[in-house]
């Protein structure tokens, strides 16, 4: 599909898969939003893909998910700017070698894997309902076996840089279902996918191990094409919940359709931001919605 005159937001967009994704992005025409860390490496990577299309229309935003002051000033920047919100690529990611806390006080991959992710689907809920695609596309795809160990969340008992890393992805994959389900009736559309194995510096706190897996995996814009291919096939069809696997659509695990485990997650997520003012601003925000419904 064409996707001019569409908003897109993109994290973790200056380089890896979420650059790729961008230029494709950009070079179909959309309004391609750049959400970024380090400000100097996102004006790089606006520069490169304005060289390459030199009328694609481009926003560089600057946040650290780590942090959820950061987040906050993000997104009520991103809401003075922005009425609406086509697609939101949910892509950042990191992978630590050793537990670390945030100075919010969470777990490194937790926070900015699964916090971060859930908070920017609440908050952009209103603006994805005002878009046209209402799409929300999250790079999360564990292993089916996984399940989720409510005692330990955020890996105190028991950490693990790989094992910890695709709990993480469990617990987006199990939200973005749970969210699914709680907003059907409002056209939104979430979508789980792994784009296949391709070359990334995720792993850059093991540097021999990440050189190692780079050299047998395909380039990351082949990985770019199949999340492409995911957002053009969810846009032409209603079904609301997808999950893929490079191109091949997967059925859901009993286990993922747990309501019960979802709803606990859920909860236990509400619980843990409860105090933070990025999420009682969300909330006062959705009952705000409600009373104009």
């Amino acid at each position: 599909m064409l996707f001019s005159g569409k908003n897109c937001l993109i994290t973790g967009a200056n380089s890896g898969l979420g650059f790729a994704v961008s230029r494709i992005f950009a070079r179909r025409g959309a309004h391609t939003i750049l959400l970024c860390r380090d400000k100097a490496r996102g004006e790089e990577a606006v520069q490169t893909i304005l060289q390459e299309t030199p009328n694609a229309s481009i926003d560089l935003m600057i946040c650290d998910l780590s942090s959820m002051d950061s987040t906050q000033r993000f997104i009520t920047d991103f809401k003075a700017k922005y009425s609406r919100l086509d697609i939101l690529l949910n892509n950042a990611a990191v992978m630590k070698r050793r537990r670390t806390v945030t100075e919010d006080g969470f777990e490194m991959m937790f926070q900015v894997n699964y916090l971060a992710p859930f908070i920017l689907m609440n908050a952009f809920l209103g603006l994805l309902k005002n878009g046209s695609s209402h799409q929300i596309l999250n790079i999360a795809l564990p292993d089916d076996e996984l399940r989720l160990n409510f005692d330990d969340l955020q890996f105190r008992e028991t950490y693990h840089m790989f094992n910890s890393f695709f709990q993480t992805k469990l617990y987006l994959l199990m939200a973005s279902l749970e969210m699914s389900r709680r907003h059907e009736s409002d056209e939104l559309k979430v979508t789980l996918a792994v784009p296949g194995s391709f070359k990334s510096n995720l792993a850059r706190d093991f540097l021999l191990l990440g050189w190692v897996k780079n050299l047998f995996v395909a380039s990351v814009d082949s990985a770019a094409e199949n999340i492409l291919f995911v957002v053009d096939l969810v846009e032409e069809q209603e079904k609301s919940t997808r999950i893929f696997e490079k191109r091949e659509e997967k059925s859901l695990t009993p286990y993922w359709q747990d309501t019960e485990v979802r709803e606990r997650l859920w909860s236990t997520t509400e619980a843990l931001l409860e105090d933070s003012p990025i999420y009682q601003s969300i909330r006062f925000e959705r009952v705000a919605i409600r009373s104009l419904v």
